[in-house]
Order: C-alpha cells, then structure tokens, then sequence
C-alpha cells in the first residue's frame, strides 16, 4: 500500500479498490473484515476461511500485476503466475467451493484488465560478427 500511495504521495487506495480496478471479486460474497468476530463468534469458521483465503488471493493477483509493473518479474513470469494459480483454484474448487466462485467471478469479469498480459516477440537484428579483437578497434556503429 505504501508504495502503490508513493510513500503517501498520493491518497492510498485499498486492497477493494484495487481489486476492482484489476476485474478481481474483491471482497464481494466473501464477507468483510468488520465481520469476522461475529462469524467466529457462531462458529463459522468456514465463512471465517472463505473470506481470508479470498482476501490473500485478491492481494497476491494484485502483488503480481505490481511485480510485473515494477520490474520485479517480466510479462512471461506474470502470466506463468496467474496460470499456476488459476490451475491451483481449478483443482481446489470441489474440496473449497469458496475458491471455485472466486475463480468464476474473475474469469467472468468485465474489467479493461485482462488476466494475462501480452509477451512481446524478440526481434534480432542480423549484426555482423565480431571477433574480440575486433571489438577494440571497431567503431562505435560497428560494435552495435
């Protein structure tokens, strides 16, 4: 949060708003942060679960797109990312129903953001070879 505020920069923006912003489910049907004394209180633990699991996987997809956005991790790691978890939720959605529907709603989201970003193709340009040798006595343009 700190750095997404730049060091308070800038208003901070919560974990909802940034979910919203990335087409994530958010909070929404997972319960909230200001009911979880109640929900221990009679004993759903399970709700208790649901709503923790989903808040972590809110912050960990947004901890990824910042990675990516700060150079921490390039389009290739990004997307490998979001695909290991995707699979992670696809395989846990009978024994945890909770993560099932918060992989249906962010796969039905009709946020601008994508769940995966663009690689781009390396391109190479034909250079002539060089020796080393070479490379101490070529010119500027030549080394390039």
């Amino acid at each position: 949060m700190e750095q997404v505020s730049d060091y308070g920069a800038v208003q901070r923006i919560g974990l909802q708003d940034i979910s919203n912003m990335l087409g994530l489910p958010g909070k929404a049907g997972f319960g909230h942060g200001s009911e979880v004394a109640d929900m221990m209180a009679r004993g759903e633990v399970e709700k208790v679960r649901a709503y923790c699991e989903t808040d972590t996987l809110n912050l960990y997809i947004a901890y990824i797109r910042w990675a990516l956005l700060t150079g921490r991790t390039d389009p290739t790691g990004h997307n490998a990312s979001i695909d290991s978890l995707v699979d992670c939720l696809s395989r846990e959605r009978s024994a945890r129903p909770h993560l099932g529907e918060f992989l249906d709603r962010w796969q039905a989201s009709k946020r601008p953001y994508p769940m995966h970003v663009p690689v781009p193709r390396q391109t190479f340009v034909d250079r002539p070879h060089l020796e080393s040798s070479d490379v101490l006595t070529a010119t500027p343009t030549e080394a390039i």
